[in-house]
């Protein structure tokens, strides 16, 4: 039995992650979490039996307390990470890491350090690497069944509701606040892409503009906030 604490009740790690002590009862128990949100804090506490009084607002007043549980997952925002990994594995967690683990790669090189130095296994996020269809892929390649890699091509489709509400004008709208996001949403690629090869990456490249996602170009049809109730209306010219 692995006993947990997350911080983060977003979509990884309330609606993903935590789902698998469902999964794996006899495996793995939630003890303690955090978020800012009052009503998901709630929603998990009473889900998965926590203690009220393991249940906080931040993850910073999470690590304000001793060692918790054996493991920490850190599902914070992409610019947190490194503050909360930090100082979770002073205190002695393991971490289970969502990616990307910084935008910085000196705070990423700091985080793999500091985990060597104290002897904390941290594991990130890049989920692809378990699928069986990625692993047969992988065992194919290794195998010379096809021959030696000359070239891949690969393109990232993201879905027009995940741009608009995330990269437009949700919690990755600014990569200034957050992660680029050839960073965050194509880490995924990059990751998976290496494996496969086996051989680490010379050089990476990406270009995009906010040209189309501006006021002016918006159709006339299109309310203020995108809500379901929200009667489609003519748009002001402001």
């Amino acid at each position: 039995m692995v006993t947990v604490a997350i911080s983060g009740l977003g979509s990884r790690g309330k609606d993903t992650y935590a789902k698998c002590q469902h999964i794996f009862p006899e495996r793995m128990r939630i003890v303690a979490i955090a978020d800012p949100i009052a009503e998901k804090v709630e929603e998990v506490r009473e889900e998965y039996g926590v203690d009220p009084s393991l249940c906080f607002s931040s993850a910073e007043e999470m690590l304000e307390r001793e060692k918790l549980a054996d493991v920490m997952f850190v599902c914070t925002q992409d610019r947190q990470h490194y503050a909360h990994a930090m100082k979770a594995m002073e205190k002695g967690y393991d971490l289970l890491l969502e990616k990307p683990i910084s935008p910085s790669p000196d705070e990423c090189r700091k985080i793999q350090e500091t985990a060597e130095r104290l002897g904390r296994r941290v594991v990130v996020c890049h989920v692809l690497r378990y699928t069986p269809f990625y692993q047969y892929i992988y065992r194919t390649l290794r195998s010379g069944e096809i021959g030696k890699i000359v070239a891949i091509q690969a393109i990232e489709n993201v879905g027009y509701w995940h741009q608009a509400h995330s990269f437009v004008r949700g919690n990755w709208r600014n990569s200034e606040e957050t992660s680029p996001m050839i960073l965050q949403k194509s880490c995924h690629d990059m990751d998976i892409l290496r494996w496969l090869c086996g051989q680490p990456c010379a050089r990476i490249s990406s270009f995009g503009s906010l040209m189309h996602f501006r006021r002016e170009n918006a159709a006339w049809i299109v309310p203020e906030r995108c809500g379901r109730t929200v009667p489609m209306t003519r748009r002001k010219s402001t």
